[in-house]
């Protein structure tokens, strides 16, 4: 095992030096929607001497969540954009040639005013494409997706990445849309998110999206140390989520996201009838320095807090907000408990805890793998606040404190790396999964039964193998016939897992009649009682495009603290027609973070050549398999070993791009003249 951190040389991000959040309650929000945003003005600026300071370079950005399934008219969201003045935009929920809208909206946002744009695939849906996109007036240099962890969503998510150049700024620009589902799983994302932004060799660094983030005001917090955060600006904030859903206790769910050599200076929304969010846009400020210092990677950052009391009108997430001035305060005196649950497992170093008012008699710090089991940590005492040093591998940090008065904590504060393995095994944990042999799978004809005695014909379903298989002789086959009919025709395996591992699960399949909708995958973890581990729940349905080749598929997850097992079923619930699978597996994966393509010559004379190389990080990520491509051969050609061939003028990308359905791809964009 190894300890992984990639410092990009350039990387200027920093603290703030005023909390977001100052002495604001928790989960309080200002609705505001304007029709029309000002144009932004320019502040002077002064370093100082006697020399006159030089305008800033200002830009306006936003984001949008244009509600697909709303069917949207993209040419007038496209005026709306240009009648605002957003010089580049991040979407979200688009559609792109599936069944539910049947032509490529991406490419309706392209005009004479915003001529390029770029779509980032997060999942297979209805046989077309789901996903994130960008359109912007500059040319997009870069371009890049991978997939972040979903674990527990109902839908696969991606960090969508262009970098563009404007008067001589490079800018990189991601776009992404984080889980509903549950909080922990979102937590994971941003963490995620933050550590791949924090990779990024391009100095300058913007993220937008709909960030789902409903439940909680803090939940933004983990970005506070390195970041501006555009909703939320001077206390104020935007609701830019327009309609209705009772699960939601905040409606600012869409953020701007900037690095702090990036100034915020304004920030509004757009109303319209376009969709069930309002655009949220931002006028930024690029500046020559950094505004402040990071702190050194405090990882409890907007983390999962329990505690066995809190004092009415505080909240636990006030004992790691960032902010000093808030105090978390327990109910009662006597003994308590605080858990602080991180996003992943860390090789621990050292936490720090500040105390309020309320300091207690006595401290006990304790930390865990798997929540259940724990090992005491040193603690010294030092002028302003208790240090625990924390050896080994930690997710859980739980405080037992003691005091004849409520305990207050201004902040726990926990410094550490994420652990990367620099290898792991590489046996299938699934047994016959290449479909030779009898042994391993369950195969189940589950008739579904009608709904309100209506009379709704059962469906019948075959299961065995046939020889049209991918590899080796055979393929498991499953055969439903009835198109109409109800029913679920199942093959299942349960597999033993390992807690807080990342996991991926790959097969190959194709079709004779089914479509999208005909197929569900599921992995159900469970503890050790065979209990269903619900926030990390993996099934998902409509995910899968099928075709009459075979294609490769394969979805990444991660296991909770407490997991022990996982059944993998595969569905086939709607549709008439066979389904083939071969060459399925489970295994133990290193995940990709980041992809970074840099070509020596980004411009060519027709038959001149050049050279493209890929750095992947971590360097032992091993769930991905790439390959060189073209997006225009007419344009370039790109060989396996990276070597461009000019072919013709013009501009196209070489592409790194994965083999399987998990989309995943890096791109830098040639020109030939």
């Amino acid at each position: 095992m190894k300890k992984w951190r990639v410092t990009a040389a350039g990387l200027c991000i920093g603290l703030a030096a005023i909390s977001l959040y100052g002495c604001q309650n928790a989960g309080e929000s200002t609705t505001a929607a304007e029709e029309t945003a000002a144009e932004a003005g320019s502040e002077e600026k002064t370093d100082g001497s006697d020399q006159e300071s030089q305008e800033p370079m200002t830009m306006r950005v936003a984001t949008w969540n244009v509600d697909s399934k709303a069917h949207p008219d993209i040419k007038k969201m496209s005026e709306i954009i240009k009648e605002n003045g957003v010089e580049i935009m991040g979407f979200q929920e688009i559609d792109v040639n599936n069944t539910r809208n049947d032509y490529d909206m991406v490419q309706d946002f392209v005009n004479d005013d915003y001529p390029y744009v770029h779509f980032a695939k997060g999942r297979d849906f209805a046989n077309g494409g789901f996903g994130v996109g960008v359109t912007s007036q500059y040319e997009l240099k870069e371009v890049s997706s991978i997939p972040i962890e979903s674990t527990g969503s109902k839908a696969t998510k991606v960090l969508e990445r262009t970098v563009f150049e404007k008067d001589g700024r490079e800018i990189a620009f991601y776009v992404t849309h984080t889980s509903w589902e549950n909080t922990d799983l979102r937590r994971r994302q941003f963490a995620e998110i933050i550590e791949r932004v924090k990779m990024e060799p391009t100095e300058y660094k913007i993220m937008v999206a709909d960030w789902n983030a409903d439940q909680s005001l803090y939940e933004y917090t983990m970005f506070e140390d390195g970041f501006h955060i555009a909703n939320g600006k001077d206390g104020k904030w935007l609701d830019t989520f327009n309609g209705t859903d009772d699960s939601m206790k905040v409606l600012t769910v869409d953020n701007i996201i900037t690095t702090k050599n990036i100034r915020i200076t304004d920030v509004g929304t757009v109303h319209s009838d376009m969709a069930d969010h309002d655009m949220l846009w931002a006028d930024l400020e690029f500046l020559d320095q950094a505004e402040g210092e990071p702190a050194s990677d405090n990882r409890a950052l907007g983390q999962e807090v329990t505690a066995s009391s809190t004092k009415e009108g505080s909240d636990p997430y006030m004992l790691n907000d960032y902010d000093m001035d808030t105090c978390w305060t327990a109910a009662e005196v006597g003994e308590q408990s605080v858990v602080l649950e991180l996003d992943r497992v860390y090789d621990g170093s050292q936490a720090e805890i500040y105390w309020g008012d309320g300091k207690p008699e006595s401290c006990t710090v304790e930390v865990s793998t798997d929540g259940s089991t724990y090992r005491e940590a040193a603690v010294t005492e030092t002028e302003d606040h208790t240090e625990a040093a924390l050896d080994g591998e930690v997710k859980f940090i739980r405080l037992d404190v003691n005091g004849s008065q409520p305990v207050q904590i201004r902040e726990l504060q926990v410094f550490d790396d994420f652990i990367v393995p620099e290898s792991v095994p590489e046996e299938n944990l699934l047994e016959n999964g290449d479909m030779e042999a009898e042994d391993g799978w369950e195969f189940a004809d589950i008739t579904v039964p009608a709904e309100d005695g209506a009379d709704q014909p059962a469906a019948s379903y075959e299961f065995g193998y046939g020889e049209d298989a991918h590899g080796g002789s055979r393929a498991a086959v499953i055969t439903k016939t009835g198109k109409e009919a109800a029913g679920d025709g199942v093959i299942r395996q349960t597999i033993s897992i390992e807690p807080n591992k990342r996991y991926q699960l790959s097969f190959w399949h194709k079709t004779d009649t089914l479509d999208s909708a005909s197929f569900t995958y599921e992995i159900n973890q469970k503890d050790k009682d065979g209990n269903t581990i619900s926030t990390h729940l993996a099934k998902l349905n409509d995910n899968l495009n099928m075709s009459r080749e075979y294609r490769e598929f394969d979805y990444n997850f991660i296991t909770s603290p407490y997991a022990v097992s996982a059944d993998i079923v595969l569905h086939v619930v709607a549709g008439e027609g066979s389904l083939y699978l071969d060459d399925v597996a489970v295994r133990e994966v290193i995940p990709t973070e980041a992809v970074f393509v840099e070509a020596d010559k980004a411009e060519l004379e027709v038959g001149e050549t050049g050279k493209v190389t890929a750095q992947i990080l971590p360097g032992s990520a091993n769930d991905l398999t790439f390959h060189w491509t073209s997006s225009d051969e007419s344009v370039i050609t790109v060989a396996e070993d990276g070597t461009v061939t000019a072919v013709g003028e013009g501009s196209a990308y070489a592409r790194y791009e994965n083999s399987g359905d998990l989309t995943a791809e890096s791109s830098v964009l040639i020109t030939v003249k």
